[in-house]
Protein backbone atom coordinates (compact mmCIF):
# COMPACT_ATOMS: atom_id res chain seq x y z
CA UNK A 1 0.00 0.00 0.00
CA UNK A 2 1.23 3.71 -0.38
CA UNK A 3 2.18 5.79 1.73
CA UNK A 4 0.57 9.53 1.41
CA UNK A 5 3.09 12.69 1.65
CA UNK A 6 1.39 15.74 2.64
CA UNK A 7 3.90 17.58 0.22
CA UNK A 8 2.42 15.78 -3.01
CA UNK A 9 -0.05 16.36 -5.48
CA UNK A 10 -2.82 14.07 -5.17
CA UNK A 11 -5.55 15.42 -7.18
CA UNK A 12 -5.08 12.99 -9.99
CA UNK A 13 -6.47 10.33 -7.40
CA UNK A 14 -9.65 12.34 -6.92
CA UNK A 15 -12.15 12.53 -9.76
CA UNK A 16 -13.68 15.84 -7.88
CA UNK A 17 -12.18 19.14 -7.73
CA UNK A 18 -11.46 20.12 -4.08
CA UNK A 19 -14.11 23.16 -2.48
CA UNK A 20 -11.87 26.35 -1.42
CA UNK A 21 -11.79 26.36 2.23
CA UNK A 22 -13.27 30.07 2.76
CA UNK A 23 -16.48 28.34 1.71
CA UNK A 24 -16.44 25.25 3.70
CA UNK A 25 -15.21 27.75 6.10
CA UNK A 26 -18.29 29.62 5.75
CA UNK A 27 -20.80 26.34 5.64
CA UNK A 28 -19.12 25.01 8.75
CA UNK A 29 -19.66 28.27 10.69
CA UNK A 30 -23.62 28.54 9.69
CA UNK A 31 -24.03 24.53 10.41
CA UNK A 32 -24.73 24.69 13.68
CA UNK A 33 -27.38 27.70 13.78
CA UNK A 34 -29.14 26.35 10.80
CA UNK A 35 -29.12 22.90 11.22
CA UNK A 36 -33.09 22.58 9.84
CA UNK A 37 -32.06 23.42 6.39
CA UNK A 38 -28.28 21.69 6.49
CA UNK A 39 -29.18 19.87 3.58
CA UNK A 40 -29.91 23.40 1.51
CA UNK A 41 -25.86 23.70 3.29
CA UNK A 42 -24.41 20.40 1.40
CA UNK A 43 -26.48 21.15 -1.83
CA UNK A 44 -24.64 24.49 -2.19
CA UNK A 45 -21.28 23.17 -1.40
CA UNK A 46 -22.48 20.96 -3.99
CA UNK A 47 -23.71 23.18 -6.58
CA UNK A 48 -20.38 25.61 -6.47
CA UNK A 49 -18.47 22.60 -7.92
CA UNK A 50 -20.67 22.86 -10.68
CA UNK A 51 -20.33 25.27 -14.13
CA UNK A 52 -24.36 24.30 -14.18
CA UNK A 53 -24.59 25.32 -10.35
CA UNK A 54 -24.95 28.79 -10.40
CA UNK A 55 -28.30 29.70 -10.16
CA UNK A 56 -28.96 26.94 -7.70
CA UNK A 57 -26.03 28.60 -5.65
CA UNK A 58 -28.48 31.92 -5.61
CA UNK A 59 -31.46 30.29 -4.75
CA UNK A 60 -30.06 28.04 -1.63
CA UNK A 61 -28.27 31.77 -0.37
CA UNK A 62 -31.66 33.82 -0.43
CA UNK A 63 -33.08 30.17 1.14
CA UNK A 64 -30.29 30.31 4.08
CA UNK A 65 -31.26 33.95 4.43
CA UNK A 66 -34.77 33.22 4.80
CA UNK A 67 -34.51 30.81 7.59
CA UNK A 68 -31.73 32.08 9.64
CA UNK A 69 -32.19 33.60 13.06
CA UNK A 70 -31.30 37.46 13.59
CA UNK A 71 -28.00 36.60 15.37
CA UNK A 72 -24.82 38.50 15.07
CA UNK A 73 -23.04 35.26 13.92
CA UNK A 74 -25.18 34.07 11.41
CA UNK A 75 -25.48 37.36 10.35
CA UNK A 76 -22.01 37.30 9.55
CA UNK A 77 -21.70 34.36 8.42
CA UNK A 78 -24.12 35.16 5.68
CA UNK A 79 -22.85 38.40 4.56
CA UNK A 80 -19.58 36.08 4.26
CA UNK A 81 -21.23 33.76 2.04
CA UNK A 82 -22.72 36.65 0.11
CA UNK A 83 -19.34 38.43 -0.85
CA UNK A 84 -18.06 34.85 -1.56
CA UNK A 85 -20.80 34.53 -4.20
CA UNK A 86 -20.58 38.15 -5.37
CA UNK A 87 -16.85 37.10 -6.17
CA UNK A 88 -17.04 34.83 -8.14
CA UNK A 89 -20.82 34.75 -10.14
CA UNK A 90 -22.06 37.34 -12.75
CA UNK A 91 -25.24 38.03 -14.12
CA UNK A 92 -24.63 37.06 -17.70
CA UNK A 93 -26.99 38.70 -20.75
CA UNK A 94 -27.89 36.85 -23.62
CA UNK A 95 -30.04 37.40 -26.97
CA UNK A 96 -32.93 35.49 -27.66
CA UNK A 97 -31.27 32.13 -29.16
CA UNK A 98 -28.54 32.77 -26.29
CA UNK A 99 -26.25 31.97 -29.13
CA UNK A 100 -24.14 35.44 -28.25
CA UNK A 101 -23.46 36.96 -24.25
CA UNK A 102 -24.30 40.54 -24.73
CA UNK A 103 -23.26 41.77 -21.54
CA UNK A 104 -22.37 41.02 -17.88
CA UNK A 105 -23.43 42.63 -15.15
CA UNK A 106 -21.82 42.16 -11.31
CA UNK A 107 -23.87 39.98 -9.14
CA UNK A 108 -24.51 42.63 -5.93
CA UNK A 109 -26.84 41.23 -3.01
CA UNK A 110 -26.17 43.27 -0.76
CA UNK A 111 -29.70 44.34 0.73
CA UNK A 112 -31.63 41.97 -0.98
CA UNK A 113 -34.19 39.82 0.55
CA UNK A 114 -35.88 38.11 -1.85
CA UNK A 115 -34.83 35.72 -5.28
CA UNK A 116 -38.28 36.80 -7.13
CA UNK A 117 -37.49 40.80 -6.03
CA UNK A 118 -33.96 40.61 -6.77
CA UNK A 119 -34.11 39.38 -10.29
CA UNK A 120 -36.64 41.82 -10.81
CA UNK A 121 -34.34 44.46 -9.90
CA UNK A 122 -31.65 43.08 -12.59
CA UNK A 123 -33.74 43.00 -15.04
CA UNK A 124 -35.38 46.64 -14.11
CA UNK A 125 -31.56 47.70 -14.01
CA UNK A 126 -30.58 45.97 -16.87
CA UNK A 127 -33.60 47.83 -18.92
CA UNK A 128 -32.94 51.66 -17.60
CA UNK A 129 -28.82 51.12 -18.08
CA UNK A 130 -28.02 49.31 -21.02
CA UNK A 131 -29.43 49.49 -24.60
CA UNK A 132 -29.53 46.17 -26.51
CA UNK A 133 -30.85 45.35 -29.98
CA UNK A 134 -31.68 41.86 -29.91
CA UNK A 135 -35.70 41.50 -29.24
CA UNK A 136 -35.42 39.58 -26.63
CA UNK A 137 -32.74 39.22 -23.34
CA UNK A 138 -32.14 35.76 -21.29
CA UNK A 139 -30.28 36.81 -17.82
CA UNK A 140 -28.41 33.82 -16.17
CA UNK A 141 -26.07 33.43 -13.34
CA UNK A 142 -23.07 31.76 -13.99
CA UNK A 143 -19.68 30.85 -12.48
CA UNK A 144 -16.88 33.54 -13.46
CA UNK A 145 -14.37 32.03 -15.38
CA UNK A 146 -11.66 32.71 -13.13
CA UNK A 147 -13.54 31.32 -10.11
CA UNK A 148 -11.25 28.90 -7.89
CA UNK A 149 -14.06 26.25 -8.19
CA UNK A 150 -16.21 26.02 -10.99
CA UNK A 151 -14.19 27.62 -14.15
Amino acid sequence: MRKFLANENYSHYFPFRMCDRELDTILASLASPLGPVADTLLDLRQWAHSSAGAGSCIRAYFELLSESPATKEVSQSLAALRCWLERRLSILVFDDNRSVCLDALPLVLSGETNLEQYCYAAMRSLRDDRCHSASQLRLEFRFNKNSSIAA
